[in-house]
């Protein structure tokens, strides 16, 4: 008799317990009121309005137009490859080496290089109206990426070589890197 009547007392417990749990439970809530947007696509910084088409560009060492090699002379165009395995340009002589990287294959755009190096996940330059991140900043040399579209982004890799160290349009990588990014992106065609 002892089973039964533990086993009634435990029964009669759980189900206490089990309708106790059942009153504290909240009331569905009705349909919930969406809260107006605080963000848009115009207020995110790293939303491009007027997208760039990288890929229509097949080959990297015609970013820049010989006119534009000749003007910052140079030198001559390397074909090679970038981190990520896409083709890539190199100019290099005795003043300076630029490379030239397009992304199209990654799809993360700008923003995991803003959340890398940017200014709190927002970028921390600008390039002819196009959001930037400058990344590799060391004596000499800076990385400019530029986000061409959500999606795509064009590395620029500026570093100053033995004979530019004292050249003061070399002094700061930086805006070389920028001003190089500024002329490939005249020549990229919209998306």
């Amino acid at each position: 008799m002892t089973v039964h009547t533990k086993r009634t007392t435990l029964l009669a417990v759980a189900s206490l317990f089990t309708l106790g749990l059942v009153g504290c439970t909240a009331p569905a809530l009705e349909k919930p009121v969406p809260s107006p947007q605080t963000s848009s696509a115009v207020e995110d910084p790293l939303h491009i309005e007027q997208p760039k088409n990288l890929a229509a560009v097949s080959d990297p060492c015609q970013f820049l137009t010989s006119t534009q090699v000749q003007q910052l002379r140079a030198g001559s165009a390397e074909p090679g490859q970038s981190e990520w395995g896409q083709g890539a340009c190199k100019w290099r002589n005795q003043l300076f080496e630029v490379k030239i990287s397009p992304d199209t294959v990654q799809g993360q755009g700008l923003r995991w290089m803003a959340k890398t190096a940017g200014d709190n996940g927002n970028p921390n330059a600008n390039v002819s109206g196009y959001p930037a991140v400058h990344y590799g900043v060391s004596g000499g040399s800076c990385g400019t990426f530029v986000g061409t579209s959500d999606k795509e982004l064009l590395l620029v890799n500026f570093q100053t070589g033995s004979d530019g160290r004292w050249n003061p349009e070399y002094a700061d990588p930086c805006s070389m890197a920028d001003k190089i990014a500024g002329l490939v992106l005249e020549n990229v065609p919209s998306a």
